[in-house]
C-alpha cells in the first residue's frame, strides 16, 4: 500500500470517530425539561416553570417513583406523598415532577393516555364468521 492510501484511511478513521463522539455528546447532554413527557402509558404536559425542588402538591415532600429516559440519560420521577410505585402494577399519578438535569425540577400534569400497540375491542372489526 502506498502512503497516500494509508493517509486517506487514517484520516477517514479519525473523522468517523470524531463524528461518533460528537453524536454521543449531543444525545447524552440534553439538559433542561422537555415541553411534553411520556412516562409509561401516559403523556404529561408541563405546569409552570422549573423550580429548585420537586413539587407535586400537598404539604409533605414528594416520593421518588422511578425514572424515565431522555436521550441517553435517565431522569428521576417524583410523585405525591403516598403514591405507590408503578412497578407494583398500580396506575401512575396525575401529577408528577421530573429532574431536569440542571438542578431544577419541572411539574407535569397528566394530559392523555399514550397509544398502545393493541387496539381497543371497539376498534376491532366485527367477527363475520359467527
Amino acid at each position: 500500500m502506498n502512503g497516500r492510501a494509508i493517509g486517506c484511511i487514517a484520516l477517514g478513521a479519525v473523522i468517523f470517530v470524531l463524528i461518533g463522539i460528537a453524536g454521543i455528546n449531543v444525545a447524552s447532554s440534553r439538559i433542561g425539561c422537555p415541553d411534553r413527557l411520556q412516562w409509561g402509558d401516559r403523556f404529561y404536559a408541563p405546569i409552570g416553570t422549573p423550580v429548585p425542588s420537586p413539587e407535586t402538591g400537598g404539604g409533605r415532600p414528594p416520593v421518588k417513583l422511578g425514572s424515565t429516559f431522555i436521550g441517553l440519560t435517565t431522569r428521576s420521577i417524583y410523585g405525591p406523598p403516598g403514591s405507590p410505585s408503578p412497578n407494583q402494577g398500580s396506575a401512575r399519578p396525575d401529577l408528577i415532577a421530573m429532574d431536569c438535569g440542571d438542578g431544577r425540577f419541572q411539574t407535569y400534569q397528566n394530559a392523555a393516555q399514550a397509544p398502545t400497540l393493541t387496539p381497543s375491542p371497539a376498534a376491532m372489526l366485527p367477527d363475520r364468521h359467527g
